[in-house]
C-alpha cells in the first residue's frame, strides 16, 4: 500500500507538472510577439505603405506590429492616413524617420520605374535604435494575406540576412559576377541589425556601388545587396515573397503569405490586367483608408498601347479607342495640327 501511495503521489505530482508547463505554454502563446517591421519609401509610395500595412495588421493580429518608415518626404495626406491607420488597429505601432542628409551615399538609380527610395533599406541599422536588433523589410509594393511570425522567428544561423532566391537569377549572377550561383530578391529581408552594425554593411554597400559604377547595375540596391553578400544569405521560403509579374504564368499560390508585385506595370494601374493577384491587392484596398484609390494612368506609348488593349478586353471600346485615337495624334501631330 505504502510504495502503491508513493507512486501514486509521483504520478499525481508529474500530472501537475504537466498541467502547469501546458498552462505556461498556453499564456506564453497568449503574449504578443513583438514584430519590426521597416520600409523605405519617398512621397510616391506613401499609400502604398498604408495599404500593405494594412494587410499586415488585419493578418496578424495577434501579434504586435512595430512600423519603421524611412523616408525623405511622405505627402502630408498620406502621413495623416498612416497615423490615423495606426489608430484603427490595437497591434499597430507606427515610427517616422526622415532622412535630412545623403552625405556618403552613392544612388546609383538605373532607367525605369524605380527610384533612389529603393536605397533607403540599407539605413535601418544606422537610423533605428541600437536595442533593435533585428527587422524585416518589406517593398511597398506587397500584400501580406498571412501570418508572418514564422517567418520572423527564422534562424539566420549567424548570418546577417535572410532573402527569396529571385526569379532568372542565373543571369543577374552573371551580370554582376557571383561566385556562389545565388542571387536574391531585395523585396523582403529578414535582416540582423546587430551583424550588419558589427559588419559596417551599409558603408560596404555604397562602396560597391561607387567602385562598380552604373555599366552592370539592373536592379539598384540588390544587386549590391547581392554584390557584397554573395550568396552568404539564409534561403527562405518562396511563400515569404511569391513574385507576381502582369501577364506571366507567375501566380501566387493559396499557400503563400507574401505576395510582391514587382515591375513597372502594378496593381494600381490602369493597365495592369485583370487577375486574382489583382483582385487580392483591391480587397486591401478597399479595407485602408485608401479606399477611394483610382487606377492610374500612364504617360509613355507602351503603358497608352496597353491601357487600350486592356480596355478593349473588358469591354469597355469607347474608352480603348479614345486611346488609340491619342496614339494616332501623338504620332502624327508634325503632319496634322
Amino acid at each position: 500500500m505504502n510504495k502503491f501511495f508513493k507512486g501514486g503521489v509521483a504520478a499525481e505530482q508529474k500530472a501537475a507538472k504537466t498541467e502547469k508547463d501546458r498552462t505556461g505554454k498556453e499564456r506564453r502563446r497568449k503574449v504578443a510577439e513583438r514584430i519590426h517591421i521597416g520600409f523605405g519609401i519617398d512621397k510616391n509610395f506613401g499609400r502604398f505603405a498604408g495599404i500593405t500595412i494594412t494587410s499586415l495588421a488585419h493578418n496578424n493580429i495577434a501579434n504586435e506590429l512595430i512600423i519603421h518608415i524611412v523616408y525623405d518626404e511622405i505627402l502630408p495626406e498620406d502621413m495623416d492616413r498612416l497615423k490615423k491607420t495606426e489608430q484603427l488597429y490595437r497591434n499597430l505601432q507606427l515610427h517616422f524617420y526622415q532622412i535630412t542628409s545623403t552625405e556618403g551615399m552613392t544612388f546609383i538609380v538605373p532607367p525605369g520605374h524605380i527610384t533612389q527610395a529603393m536605397y533607403y533599406r540599407y539605413l535601418f541599422a544606422e537610423m533605428l535604435p541600437p536595442e533593435i536588433t533585428k527587422i524585416l523589410y518589406l517593398d511597398a509594393d506587397i500584400i501580406c494575406k498571412g501570418d508572418i511570425l514564422p517567418l520572423w522567428q527564422t534562424d539566420l544561423e549567424g548570418r546577417v540576412l535572410g532573402a527569396v532566391r529571385d526569379w532568372g537569377e542565373a543571369k543577374s549572377c552573371g551580370r554582376i559576377g557571383l561566385k556562389n550561383g545565388r542571387y536574391f530578391n531585395s523585396g523582403v529581408l529578414l535582416m540582423d541589425l546587430v551583424k550588419w552594425r558589427q559588419q559596417k554593411l551599409t558603408q560596404k554597400l555604397f562602396q560597391w556601388l561607387e567602385q562598380l559604377g552604373d555599366t552592370k547595375i539592373l536592379w539598384g540596391d540588390q544587386d549590391a545587396l547581392n554584390g557584397v553578400i554573395d550568396g552568404d544569405f539564409v534561403e527562405l521560403p518562396k511563400k515569404y515573397n511569391c513574385i507576381i509579374i502582369n501577364n506571366t504564368l507567375l501566380k501566387a499560390d493559396p499557400e503563400d503569405v507574401i505576395v510582391h508585385y514587382i515591375d513597372y506595370i502594378k496593381p494600381w494601374h490602369i493597365y495592369c490586367l485583370d487577375s486574382e493577384e489583382k483582385k487580392l491587392y483591391w480587397r486591401y484596398v478597399q479595407k485602408s483608408l485608401w479606399d477611394d484609390l483610382q487606377l492610374l494612368d500612364g504617360h509613355t506609348v507602351d503603358t497608352t498601347v496597353m491601357t487600350a488593349r486592356v480596355l478593349y478586353k473588358e469591354g469597355s471600346y469607347e474608352k480603348a479607342v479614345s486611346y488609340y485615337e491619342a496614339l494616332l495624334k501623338y504620332f502624327l501631330k508634325d503632319k496634322y495640327t
